[in-house]
């Protein structure tokens, strides 16, 4: 597995730096460090609906009731400076910019108002629920590094900046080519067709890209192609020219008509077995200007094969450094005799209920193909060297978001 990952991740070139509109960014990877143009907040402002007091009455109001004047009001995107004297007060809205003189700013649920009078008690904090200039982020800080994912959270902020451009790494282009002749689209309205004696209806093509869009890359192209060698390596053609990568499934295994690796093993392409399982069949080169990656038509081999090879690399030829993958060791709930010999990839559930500090993968074994995503959340890797695991051995377990633990 790991001869065959390096191969993978040797043939997909890292992508070039480009400047793109912020509103563009979404999802690609920071290729220089973002600073901050600014300070933020940019000026001191309330975080309350409320009423700005003085130093000199917030003092005052712990010791006895202070009744105070209201002589004005501020809202969100005042320009005027109203300066506060003591005895006096101000309506200030969430936002709005904190005049000179004032030491506070108290919640409007926690004042007495009588027209214009306000009455104002308790201890009162200097400061309270003012923000102040620069708190968040000071001119100048470091707000994204290489490598960082430009996450809504992240375009959120850099526009609160002012940041209306950022440097990012081009997303790959990847084409998706998927193969056999059995192969039916799954089409709505009167262009539907039911699948005939012999054929099924094609899901590796979406899957893988949804896949791929996951990692951020760009996907140009998809196609179904029959297992016909010229049609396949018109397709072929057709593919490499417009994507950086061309992921294909099917037509790697051992069969008398695997169109893909007859096909492509004497145009550059190397066919291997790899020791994992589902996912034997494996195939990597170049094509064209194109990297290639063949993987099994077995949804699930597809699938785990993407999540084992292909994945990493597209990440890492966007110079992406983190990864929303999370790994940990997971207890199994279940004892199981694995394959001696072979990495397996099994989905599972894996859950933390506490008091138990170790999370527990209950693995979907008794499932075939891809019915096994149901009600599952991760992949779990059972080592090639096992014979046998028990209940409460520990396995690797990893999936997209948060595994417990």
């Amino acid at each position: 597995m790991a001869e065959h990952a390096a191969v993978v991740a040797e043939l997909i070139c890292p992508t070039a730096a480009v400047t793109v509109p912020l509103s563009d960014s979404r999802g690609a990877v920071v290729a220089a460090t973002i600073t901050a143009p600014t300070r933020l907040p940019r000026f001191d402002n309330s975080a309350v609906d409320g009423f700005a007091i003085t130093g000199a009455d917030r003092v005052r109001a712990v010791s006895d009731h202070r009744d105070l004047e209201l002589v004005g009001q501020i809202n969100a995107g005042a320009g005027e400076n109203q300066a506060l004297t003591a005895g006096s007060a101000l309506r200030i809205m969430t936002g709005a910019p904190v005049p000179d003189g004032v030491d506070a700013v108290v919640a409007q649920e926690y004042v007495a108002r009588d027209g214009d009078r306000i009455c104002v008690a308790g201890d009162i904090s200097a400061g309270l629920n003012i923000r102040v200039a620069g708190e968040e982020v000071r001119d100048g800080d470091v707000i994204a590094r290489r490598g960082t994912l430009m996450t809504a959270g992240l375009v959120g902020l850099c526009a609160a900046l002012g940041v209306t451009a950022v440097e990012v790494h081009a997303p790959l282009r990847v084409a998706v080519l998927s193969t056999g002749t059995e192969l039916v689209e799954a089409t709505p309205g009167a262009s539907r067709r039911e699948p005939g004696p012999g054929e099924v209806f094609a899901s590796n093509a979406i899957m893988l890209t949804h896949a791929i869009a996951g990692c951020g890359a760009t996907v140009v192209h998809t196609a179904m192609v029959s297992d016909d060698p010229q049609e396949f390596l018109a397709a072929m053609t057709r593919a490499s020219a417009l994507a950086d990568v061309v992921i294909t499934s099917g037509g790697i295994g051992f069969g008398d008509r695997d169109v893909v690796k007859s096909t492509l093993r004497s145009r550059g392409v190397d066919m291997c077995t790899v020791n994992m399982r589902p996912g034997r069949p494996q195939g990597a080169g170049r094509f064209g200007g194109a990297a290639v990656v063949t993987l099994p038509g077995n949804p699930m081999a597809a699938l785990a094969s993407f999540e084992a090879f292909v994945r990493p690399s597209l990440r890492a030829a966007m110079e992406y450094t983190g990864d929303e993958r999370r790994t940990v060791h997971a207890q199994l709930g279940h004892s199981i005799q694995p394959r001696p010999g072979t990495v397996q990839f099994v989905l599972g559930l894996v859950t933390l209920t506490p008091p138990r500090s170790v999370p527990v993968v209950e693995l979907a074994v008794g499932r075939r193909g891809l019915s096994a995503v149901i009600d599952t959340n991760c992949f779990a890797f059972l080592d090639a060297d096992r014979s046998r695991l028990a209940a409460g051995d520990l396995v690797v377990v990893t999936a997209e978001g948060g595994v417990p633990g």
